[in-house]
């Protein structure tokens, strides 16, 4: 009797699980309306795998080029993470297909970005005939000691774009690689290079100015080590293939939550100064004001997913978000 009632037990367990993971139908619409298809998927399946069985279909639009909104053109989004039975989706819902375009890889976009001052920042310095029109002009050590410092920063920022970056979404629209770009081959590559090495370039730093030229460039290399430091702060909190998040620490991330954005932005005061060209300064002032709306916004989303509840930890209520103490 034992036995049986066991058997009997088991049995009831595994026909309500087979019940809890029933298969549901769901219905794909475009943004006007149109029925595309409909989805048989269990309820245990992600949004991951309800984009692939969408690919299966519609072969052009590969997952990552797939954007899902649930009910509604503005619902929720379909994460690739989410899991059907906990969005209470049901036999015969909506989802809204959107079309992102086009994808990149967020690692190739980077690579790319770094790559325009290490193309045109040699063009300016190492071919003065070509670009100004003027043959072996004389450099001052500004333009030298900037010209290497740059080179320095840009193959770092490409080494770590290729090796030490996790990103948290794999692509981008290519139709925004022009923008992505503007800033580093417009703003500081063409910008900020023309002028630099620009024949009639007059520093503010003069050639005998050594001390000033050590300071500035010890200063740079140090800012730079700890943006490294940072970078691989974060690296090491996110395992590889994963978007989890953790608290960082050291380095400035005990103070502020974008220790890697302060580094930056000091690394750009210093060679602003050095140079002291009306493009530097802009060129600092454009960043700055990038970096600190990035910043305010990865602040928010730390304080949102560790927020103390659900068993989640309380993130630190005295840090800021870019600046020590002010911002």
């Amino acid at each position: 009797v034992s036995t049986q009632s066991t058997w009997a037990t088991q049995s009831t367990w595994g026909d309500l699980l087979v019940i809890s993971m029933a298969p549901i139908t769901l219905v794909v619409r475009d943004r006007r309306g149109k029925q595309l298809t409909e989805l048989t998927v269990r309820e245990d399946a992600t949004g991951a795998t309800i984009k692939d069985l969408f690919h299966t279909q519609f072969r052009k639009y590969y997952p990552a080029r797939v954007w899902f909104n649930i009910g509604e053109a503005r619902g929720a989004v379909l994460r690739d993470n989410d899991v059907v039975s906990s969005l209470g989706l049901k036999n015969g819902d909506v989802l809204i297909f959107k079309d992102l375009g086009t994808q990149i890889s967020y690692r190739l976009v980077f690579v790319i970005e770094y790559f325009g001052p290490i193309l045109m920042f040699p063009l300016f310095y190492c071919f003065p005939g070509l670009v100004y029109g003027v043959e072996n002009p004389q450099r001052h050590a500004v333009q030298r000691v900037a010209f290497w410092l740059a080179m320095i920063h840009f193959a770092k920022r490409e080494l770590e774009s290729l090796f030490i970056h996790r990103f948290s979404n794999a692509t981008m629209p290519l139709h925004r690689l022009p923008i992505n770009c503007a800033h580093y081959w417009g703003l500081f590559g063409l910008a900020v290079g023309y002028y630099v090495f620009h024949p009639l370039y007059t520093p503010a730093v003069k050639d005998d100015d050594h001390l000033t030229m050590i300071i500035c460039s010890a200063l740079f290399l140090v800012f730079e080590a700890a943006n490294f430091k940072c970078h691989t702060i974060l690296r090491d909190l996110r395992p590889r293939g994963s978007t989890e998040r953790g608290i960082p620490k050291g380095c400035g991330f005990d103070y502020i939550s974008c220790a890697n954005y302060f580094w930056e932005l000091c690394i750009w005061l210093v060679y602003g100064y050095m140079v002291s060209c009306l493009t530097g300064y802009l060129f600092l002032f454009v960043s700055f004001v990038q970096i600190q709306d990035w910043a305010l916004k990865k602040h928010r989303r730390y304080k949102k997913d560790f927020n103390g509840k659900d068993g989640k930890i309380t993130y630190p209520r005295k840090r800021k978000a870019l600046i020590p103490m002010l911002l």
